[in-house]
């Protein structure tokens, strides 16, 4: 899929909806990202995937992120994990798992 087919299929399940929030009081319009594809590690940091990042819950990246995973054609969360709690700087996202559609994974938030 393409960045815009992505954001489409976001935009049609928002359908012009933009108050819709969740519990940790997310704008839409303030943190939905141009999707972008990044690699993501799961819980136990084995395996690694690319997933479009479409959502992020603070402007400073420290959030929780939503994903889309295109080969399950489903949402998810997301969120930066320190492989090294002796450096600062040692960052990677991890998928925290799949839940459904868009507006499901911003609920489960």
């Amino acid at each position: 899929m393409t960045q815009i087919e992505i954001q489409n299929k976001i935009y049609d399940e928002i359908n012009g909806n933009w108050n819709i929030t969740n519990l940790h009081g997310v704008n839409l319009k303030n943190c939905l990202i141009t999707p972008i594809k990044q690699k993501y590690y799961s819980i136990d940091k084995e395996q690694e995937v690319e997933l479009w990042t479409v959502l992020e819950e603070s402007q400073d990246h420290n959030g929780y992120k939503i994903f889309y995973d295109e080969v399950e054609d489903c949402y998810g969360l997301g969120n930066l994990y320190n492989l090294d709690k002796n450096q600062s700087n040692n960052f990677v996202l991890t998928s925290l798992g799949l839940y459904g559609t868009f507006l499901e994974t911003l609920e489960m938030m």
